[in-house]
């Protein structure tokens, strides 16, 4: 998460998908190595991010080995992290065709619009993610309560945040503030709370006898 920040600020202030193509071609023209560098540190994180649902995975199985929640968390995970990288390998791609052939620019605003959308449709599957992890925190207690219902109101903030795709203007829109920086900021909290957690317990060992509980 922390290497996902970096990616995020060194992009600088992004346009908005209400901006005009002469707008858009012109920030990915002059950000073009800051967003190519953001891509590497984002493609970075979202490895480091399956990896923290595997070991989260882990822990739940380990935890409870009959149930199917560890196997739903995992999958959750590793669709994420698909999503994730598909959409910022594509936004690298298209900032480095298009600095690379000017005619592209004319059209700039199409594809990063798309990919925009993309981003807030993409909400629904870490809506999901979140929630099964919830259930998994309640059932077989790895974490404390309190984890396992923080990443249940930050499986709906990303849920709410997935309709923002019906808005087309205001503090509701796609590429708004709120709808970006809220879940963003609830998200990394909450991982970088999980990531501590794991680490500071470095993973459950299962001890002869008895089911490896985090924190136990």
């Amino acid at each position: 998460m922390v290497v996902g920040i970096g990616g995020r600020l060194v992009m600088g202030n992004v346009p908005s998908i209400t901006e005009s193509s002469t707008t858009i071609a012109g920030y990915l023209v002059a950000f073009r190595t800051q967003i190519l560098l953001a891509a590497l540190l984002y493609a970075i994180a979202t490895v480091l991010f399956l990896w923290f649902g595997v070991a989260l995975a882990t822990a739940f199985r380990r935890a409870d080995e009959s149930s199917d929640l560890p196997v739903l968390v995992l999958a959750g995970y590793v669709l994420v992290s698909v999503l994730g990288f598909v959409g910022i390998s594509v936004f690298a791609g298209l900032t480095y065709a298009m600095t690379e052939h000017r005619p592209l620019q004319a059209i700039a605003a199409g594809p990063y619009t798309a990919l925009t959308a993309m981003n807030v449709v993409a909400n629904i599957a870490v809506a999901a993610t979140f929630a099964a992890t919830a259930v998994a925190i309640m059932r077989t207690h790895v974490f404390p309560m309190w984890l396992g219902w923080f990443a249940a109101v930050v499986a709906v903030v990303r849920l709410l945040a997935a309709f923002a795709m019906v808005n087309r203007a205001g503090a509701l829109a796609p590429d708004a503030p709120l709808m970006i920086i809220l879940p963003g900021v609830l998200t990394i909290v909450w991982v970088l709370a999980a990531s501590w957690l794991l680490i500071r317990e470095h993973l459950p060992v299962k001890a002869t006898g008895a089911r490896p509980v985090l924190g136990h």
